[in-house]
């Protein structure tokens, strides 16, 4: 059985910082550095948009400003997405001819590596739960789970998110595809849902991460083995952070943001 790094690691007030730490695990791969590796990870109150978007188009800037809610722009595609502490966030690396993907195309990949979530929710007593690509998990018609992916030099990350108890409220209000913006958003707008509504009751968030470690342990046939991150990887998440986001951040006060240009 393959043995794959485990990490649970965040920084929660810094949604950059996280940021620049999936891409620095990504870096260290293509290095061959590190392991294939599932990473655990939270942000409080941000939206973060595809690499391709625009903020004017994607975000509800009144509201953020007002919400002090971060906007923070990933190195991976895909739409826009609200997080805050009750969105549970998960990434993984591993290289593009792993036996797991090997051979498949993208939409067979999102598929595969999705599949520990998916797992993860029934186990926890979710029915009617679907995998709708790209690489969308939905649970009776609502989606609870959305995911993107980077590729370079043969090693793919994937990460993606899970809404355990979300405000939804905030989430609607944060996102322009939910409001009279959505013309403009090139976000998909779908009705959206949160694992303790499907379950009707509370869960930790750390029964969440057990049980998702099951799904993926038996779904991809892997083992996972806790790990940190070396001393490469925080030396390039340091270098990412401070050349993609740190400096870029101060022009997303109400200035910059109202101007358009970011």
């Amino acid at each position: 059985m393959e043995a794959w790094r485990l990490l649970d690691l965040e920084i929660e007030q810094d949604a950059a910082k996280n940021l620049a730490i999936d891409e620095a695990i990504f870096q260290a791969r293509i290095e061959k550095s590190v392991p294939p590796t599932l990473r655990f990870w939270r942000n409080d109150r941000v939206v973060i948009i595809g690499r391709s978007q625009k903020v004017c188009a994607e975000v509800n800037l009144e509201i953020c400003i007002r919400e002090k809610i971060q906007v923070v722009k990933r190195f991976s595609g895909g739409g826009a997405v609200y997080h805050d502490l009750g969105n549970l966030n998960y990434t993984i690396v591993l290289d593009a001819d792993d036996r797991l993907i090997k051979g498949l195309d993208i939409s067979e990949s999102y598929r595969v590596l999705c599949s520990g979530i998916i797992r993860g929710l029934e186990i926890l007593g979710l029915s009617s739960v679907r995998f709708i690509p790209p690489g969308n998990i939905f649970v009776n018609g609502k989606k609870i789970s959305g995911s993107a992916q980077l590729r370079r030099k043969n090693v793919v990350l994937h990460h993606g998110t899970l809404l355990v108890s979300s405000d939804l409220n905030m989430l609607k209000k944060a996102l322009a595809v939910f409001n009279d913006e959505a013309d403009r958003s090139t976000s998909t707008r779908s009705p959206v849902t949160r694992l303790i509504d499907e379950l009707n009751h509370e869960v930790s968030m750390s029964e969440v991460k057990n049980t998702l470690l099951q799904g993926f342990k038996e779904e991809l046939g892997i083992r996972l083995e806790p790990g940190g991150l070396t001393e490469l990887e925080n030396e390039f998440a340091s270098r990412i952070y401070y050349a993609k986001y740190f400096f870029k951040r101060e022009t997303f006060g109400t200035a910059g943001l109202e101007s358009g240009k970011i």
